[in-house]
């Protein structure tokens, strides 16, 4: 199997997640490229000097054993890795009291019934949490692994989500350390929909730790949030790409004549092909 030098650099930032991974990893299998390696020299350089030297083949062939032990980057024909054949979806919601109200029950309700509607619905699992607080965050990450984080509430002008504190008021979670929670709790974790105001520089940084992500570019409405997310899952449970679903829940605005098409913006790691990457396999 052949892989594009771009999907070679995905794979190993995937499956050598940490720098010691990537130095054991070419000291046992690629010691001529090790022995190019210096002291002090940044990860980005080492990935290139062992794309530019190591075999591709017998490269691609150890990363895939590798990669099939554990919780890998998509899968080559274009499937994001689930566990059992599902994809659990992981909505976390927070609307501080302080803040304006959102109608955050009915955007759920709407995708629930749309995910109830789709072809493959078996394979999906919707899980909810409300009033989150930041260690909330991590407390649903870790109990369950989701395939998908979606995250439902108020952004700002300076990179920060804002979820609740124990008396109901805004805790804020800036981009820095959402990424970083991210990064180390991306087990099963390949996507993140972040349907809340000015997240684009934040799904941005998070294309460091997973497949794809969701932001918005500017504010969003209510109305306009709720359609484009249930659009959104409905085209990815029917086997559509994340490129496709993306585009019905921007189409789905224009149908409903809500002029806000052009605030979500999908963002994709670099390696990635979204026109070809799918949540569910079709039939």
């Amino acid at each position: 199997m052949k892989l594009t030098q771009p999907q070679l650099r995905a794979l190993v930032g995937e499956t050598l997640r940490s720098d010691a991974d990537l130095d054991a990893f070419c000291s046992d299998h690629f010691p001529d490229v090790c022995r190019r390696f210096s002291d002090g020299m940044q990860r980005v350089r080492k990935v290139t000097l062992l794309l530019e030297h190591a075999d591709h083949e017998r490269l691609t062939e150890l990363l895939l054993k590798l990669s099939s032990g554990g919780n890998a980057a998509p899968a080559l024909d274009g499937t994001l890795p689930s566990a059992g054949g599902g994809v659990k979806v992981l909505f976390m919601a927070a609307n501080p009291r302080s803040t304006t109200q959102l109608g955050l029950g009915r955007e759920i309700r709407q995708i629930e019934e749309k995910i109830r509607a789709v072809k493959h619905r078996d394979a999906v699992t919707f899980v909810s949490r409300w009033a989150a607080r930041p260690d909330d965050l991590q407390q649903a990450l870790l109990e369950e692994q989701p395939h998908v984080l979606h995250f439902s509430g108020h952004g700002t002008h300076d990179e920060r989500l804002a979820l609740e504190d124990s008396e109901g008021g805004i805790a804020f979670v800036d981009k820095g350390a959402l990424s970083d929670l991210i990064g180390i709790l991306r087990d099963n974790l390949q996507m993140v929909v972040l349907n809340a105001c000015y997240s684009e520089p934040l799904a941005e940084a998070l294309t460091q730790h997973v497949a794809c992500a969701v932001g918005m570019h500017q504010p969003i409405g209510d109305l306009a949030a709720t359609e484009f997310a249930a659009s959104f899952y409905r085209g990815l449970g029917f086997g559509r790409t994340v490129d496709e679903a993306f585009r019905l829940g921007c189409s789905a605005l224009r149908l409903h004549q809500i002029p806000e098409d052009h605030i979500p913006r999908l963002k994709v790691k670099a390696g990635v092909d979204a026109t070809a990457l799918r949540l569910v396999a079709p039939a």
